[in-house]
């Protein structure tokens, strides 16, 4: 394991323990002011300022003591100073899902998460961060438009 892979995956752990803890500064303390943040509905937020606080109304509400368990699925260089994290995320213990969102079999979320790190210097920071929640049932509906679409080629 590379030093740059080392560091991605520390400043993972680090965003696990700042959400566990319900700390929404430390969750996205490794941002850079200018990170790029959308969410499992597709929604953005601006910077770190908006990412920390959307977090804090999360922690504050619906992800209120929930808890977070990332497994690091890869770590790529693909440059001397940039690396992506392919990360598979499992919460338990929230109150509530966004609209849309439904919970596993299992009653978690689960979502995939990509996440870009920059080095400058010698530290490692979050660039972007895209999640996606995965898991859940598609409707039969639109499952159907999409094989139609795809045989309409």
């Amino acid at each position: 394991m590379t030093a740059a892979e080392r560091a991605v995956r520390r400043l993972v752990a680090e965003q696990v323990g700042a959400w566990n803890r319900g700390d929404a500064a430390g969750y996205g303390a490794a941002c850079l002011p200018k990170v790029a943040f959308t969410n499992i509905v597709g929604m953005r937020w601006p910077g770190r300022s908006g990412h920390v606080s959307r977090h804090s109304k999360l922690f504050g509400g619906a992800f209120a003591g929930s808890r977070l368990r990332i497994e690091v699925e890869r770590v790529v260089l693909v440059g001397r100073d940039t690396a992506l994290a392919e990360l598979l995320t499992t919460l338990t213990g929230f109150r509530a899902l966004p609209p849309g969102i439904r919970p596993s079999r299992e009653g978690c979320l689960r979502t995939r998460m990509l996440e870009v790190f920059v080095r400058r210097g010698r530290r490692w920071w979050i660039a972007a961060c895209h999640n996606t929640a995965v898991g859940q049932a598609w409707p039969a509906r639109a499952a159907k438009k999409t094989r139609r679409r795809i045989k309409a080629g």
